[in-house]
């Protein structure tokens, strides 16, 4: 292999990592419920926002007061948790992935008066 085309391959490496790391610093991180947090106001979050793939969901709350989990849509639909991820820091961090995910609080009552969000990433 000749010196010119080491130095073109190097050069297209380097290129390809800088191009990945570009795009991997690219991700977002929205706050669950904007300043309110996850909790019962949610008020129509995470509607006007564009979610993509990779970006970062942030569910901040007390700690024993609710939890997360992620469900799907039939889940959501109907408030049911069972066979549901949970998530119960006070302070998770979830990476969306393509397509929509679902995520209920399962405590008490609390999925059924509104402490629920689907958000959808492209």
């Amino acid at each position: 292999m000749s010196g010119v085309n080491k130095v073109t391959i190097v050069a297209f490496a380097m290129m390809l990592c800088i191009l990945l790391q570009t795009n991997i610093s690219k991700a977002d991180t929205f706050l669950a419920g904007d300043a309110n947090g996850w909790g019962f106001k949610l008020n129509g979050w995470p509607n006007g926002k564009t979610f993509k793939t990779g970006d970062v969901i942030e569910f901040k709350y007390p700690a024993g007061a609710h939890n997360v989990v992620k469900v799907d849509q039939a889940g959501f639909d109907s408030c049911n948790g069972a066979g549901g991820q949970v998530f119960a820091s006070g302070d998770d961090k979830i990476i969306l992935t393509q397509g929509t995910s679902y995520f209920i609080c399962t405590i008490g009552p609390h999925c059924a008066n509104g402490v629920k969000v689907a958000v959808t990433a492209n």
